[in-house]
């Protein structure tokens, strides 16, 4: 219980710890990543219930209003941690320079043209995944996609501390890398397996679309997988930077890969 709850306290903005009332090493907070899908899962509740909250709206420009007051609300949950590490990313990765110089760029704290860029494209698209989406889906459905998205998105983040090794010989996702291996892994991805087979029972959702969210979180995790190896050549490791880019990423794709297979399964029985 005390790592999730050095997790929570690290990861989002939720009133979970109070300040000066538990004090903790990185080698606790480090042995805590394999909880990550509960971070997630928890965030997914609290989509989940502001957007049925709200579900009584019935304007036909709702869902691109409900599309910002989500986004709104998990970058309040996060605190944008994870949209500050996009950033970071995209600003060294593009910046063509050596892995040295990379890694220099994205310790910077100001935001580069890169970084604003990467940040207006993924809202944008974020935006406009999750307004088709819920027209695509209607409402129940949705709020799966909306509980499982950052599940399925946090568990990239263990993929990599299990697979890559840390780029800087410091920093605040080195505790991480160094406490979780295969059998961390091993653990999370279990635990998703369950967090998610029971959301999808729970919400009665018919064999196809169950099939498209799982087709969708294989594919992802192959991306993610993927993410990492790339990371891993341009700077020979990853960062704190990346793990944020990589939740931030994971969910837009999570989406995307969504729509695709939803639209595909549509093809297939029309014209097969």
């Amino acid at each position: 219980m005390k790592k999730l709850i050095l997790l929570f306290s690290f990861m989002t903005r939720l009133p979970v710890l109070k300040k000066g009332k538990t004090e903790f090493d990185s080698e606790e907070l480090g042995k805590s990543m394999k909880f990550f899908p509960v971070i997630g899962l928890v965030i997914g509740l609290i989509l989940y219930l502001f957007a049925r909250g709200i579900s009584f709206l019935t304007d036909p420009a709702f869902p691109f209003l409900l599309s910002v007051l989500i986004l709104l609300l998990e970058v309040a949950i996060t605190g944008a941690l994870h949209l500050d590490g996009l950033a970071d990313t995209f600003d060294g990765m593009f910046s063509y320079r050596s892995k040295q110089k990379i890694l220099e760029i994205m310790k910077d704290s100001r935001l580069g043209t890169n970084g604003a860029l990467a940040l207006i494209f993924y809202f944008l698209l974020k935006w406009s995944i999750f307004a088709e989406l819920f027209y695509t889906l209607g409402k129940n459905y949705f709020a799966i996609f909306l509980v499982t998205m950052p599940i399925i998105a946090r568990l990239g983040s263990v993929i990599h501390c299990a697979f890559f090794p840390y780029a800087r010989a410091t920093g605040m996702g080195k505790a991480f890398v160094d406490y979780t291996g295969k059998k961390e892994l091993t653990f999370s991805v279990l635990l998703t397996g369950v967090i998610l087979g029971v959301v999808w029972y729970s919400s009665k959702a018919v064999p196809p679309i169950i099939l498209a969210l799982g087709v969708s979180c294989l594919f992802l995790m192959l991306l993610q997988y993927l993410f990492g190896k790339l990371v891993q050549h341009k700077i020979g490791g990853i960062t704190g930077d990346t793990l944020g880019a990589l939740v931030e990423l994971s969910e837009v794709m999570y989406g995307f890969l969504l729509y695709i297979c939803i639209h595909a399964m549509e093809w297939f029985v029309i014209y097969c």
